[in-house]
This record gives C-alpha cells, structure tokens and sequence, in this order.
C-alpha cells in the first residue's frame, strides 16, 4: 500500500535527491534573456538554502543585482530536478569561510579572505524532481515508440514530485 508522504517526508526526499548533485546550472536572467552556467552547488538543507561562492567581477554578480529571481537545474541522465528561488549576494567573511572548500579553492587561490570572493545564497520556493529509468532504459522506450508511431511514455514507472520548498505543501504538476 503507498503511502502519501508527510510534508516533512517530501521534504526531506527531495533534499534527498537534490544533494546528490554536485553540479547545478544556475539560471538568472541576463541582458539578452535568460542565462546559465554551471556551478558548484552547496546545499544547506538545515535551514532550506543552496549557496554558490563566486567572483565579484562576472555577470551573475550583476544580472542577480538587477533580478534575483534565479533557477536552478540538475541532470544526469535518468534524474532531473529543479528549483526556483530568489538569491541575495553576500560578502560576509564569516559565512564565506564557513562555506569554503577545495573546489572554491582551486577557481579563487587567494582563499576565502579574497575580497573578490562572494557568496550567491538561493532562498529556493519550489523544488520539483523526476527520477525515472535509467538512460539505456529511456532509449529503448524512445526507439519502441519511433518504430510502432507512437508517443514514448517516459513518465512510467518515475517517481515525481513538485514541492513548496519553504512547507513541503505537495503542488500540482503540470
């Protein structure tokens, strides 16, 4: 018998799931539309928030100042989720230093007391996922459906979900 989970449950699932990337594309909006690159996500599930460190002197700096409506988007090949949120800039040393790891290092040697160095954090809202079957998987439905004419189901057997990240409310999914 399936058993609807809890708020608290479906939060903590797609935590979960979202954890388990380390590659993130950050989506803000540029001059010319919207704009992604990918960065290295730290996820802070204790108190709901996805932190980047970058530069001060690049285009995110600039574009989040102009609009903090951001996305972010995970993939690797047979799971995919997202989320969507507002990100403020942050400069404080303190939070930088207690967010700092190899992978910043090695973009920003001169450390986390670089002034250059900056925190984006993401106050995500709604985090949505589909984990389904494998890409070999996803493969062979696509190429049954091309040589029977019909629409491959990609939708079976996956597990989704779309949440409010701030309650863990389950939303409609379109």
């Amino acid at each position: 018998m399936d058993k609807t989970p809890t708020p608290a449950e479906a939060l903590d699932n797609i935590w979960d799931i979202f954890e388990k990337f380390h590659v993130s594309m950050l989506v803000s909006h540029g001059s010319a539309g919207l704009h992604s690159r990918p960065m290295a996500p730290i996820w802070r599930r204790e108190n709901g928030l996805v932190w980047f460190l970058t530069s001060l002197d690049t285009e995110k700096r600039q574009e989040i100042a102009r609009n903090p409506d951001v996305a972010i988007t995970l993939s690797d090949g047979s799971r995919h989720a997202a989320m969507s949120g507002t990100a403020a800039l942050v400069a404080d040393r303190t939070i930088i230093r207690d967010l700092w790891n190899a992978g910043a290092q090695a973009y920003c040697p001169d450390g986390p007391e670089d002034p250059e160095v900056i925190a984006i954090k993401v106050t995500p809202d709604i985090g949505e996922y589909w984990d389904g079957p494998s890409a070999p998987v996803q493969m062979v439905k696509m190429g049954l459906a091309l040589l029977m004419g019909k629409s491959a189901d990609m939708s079976a057997n996956a597990d989704t979900a779309k949440l409010d990240l701030q309650t863990g409310r389950t939303l409609p999914q379109n």
